[in-house]
């Protein structure tokens, strides 16, 4: 009785042991894999740590506090700009492949136009590294967020469910491009009554 009592108490701390393993692993691995630099909210090129599978389009960082103070990559007049994709992981889980939205609005909370990514990352790497991303702004976009008002939120997703956000900026728009135009409107006007 004793010795089946004993295997018993092995077979079950065993099987504890290996169950725990694996919900750490699992618990561990939602935090890595591939995202997009600049990255919202991270100085200097993101780490493993810094990549989530966001329940929300920015992974949980405050737009607020991190939209001026992140690095930005300027859309050229089309809407084009480019980013680097990199990745922790090999395989589909560490897909370099990206999709992407914008929330023009800058505050994180309205993602709604398609962003076009023409050159893409691969789908299934065979290890870790990185590639160039180039994507798209949707026609007639109008960046308004930040300080300067000229900026958007481009919301990154893999085809493996992780990425993050990254701030792009628009040239000739925004508040100074408004300040300018109403400069030069009011400076064209002649004070002499002709």
């Amino acid at each position: 009785m004793e010795v089946s009592l004993a295997r018993y108490q092995a077979s079950f701390f065993s099987n504890f042991i290996s169950s725990a393993a694996l919900v750490l692993v699992l618990i561990l691995g939602v935090h890595a894999h591939a995202g997009v630099n600049p990255a919202l909210g991270v100085n200097g090129n993101m780490a493993r740590s810094d990549v989530k599978r966001p329940n929300n389009n920015c992974g949980g960082v405050n737009v607020g506090v991190s939209i001026d103070s992140s690095t930005a990559v300027q859309a050229a007049a089309d809407g084009t700009f480019q980013a680097t994709v990199v990745n922790f992981n090999g395989g589909a889980d560490g897909s370099r492949q990206m999709s992407a939205v914008v929330d023009a609005t800058g505050r994180g909370n309205a993602f709604q136009g398609k962003v076009q990514v023409t050159q893409n990352g691969q789908r299934a790497p065979q290890g870790t590294g990185s590639e160039p991303l180039t994507a798209k702004l949707p026609a007639g976009t109008r960046c308004a967020g930040g300080r300067t008002g000229n900026l958007c939120l481009v919301s990154f997703k893999s085809t493996a469910g992780f990425g993050n956000c990254v701030v792009v900026r628009q040239a000739g728009n925004g508040r100074r491009g408004l300040v300018a135009a109403v400069r030069i409107s009011f400076s064209s006007c002649s004070p002499s009554g002709d």
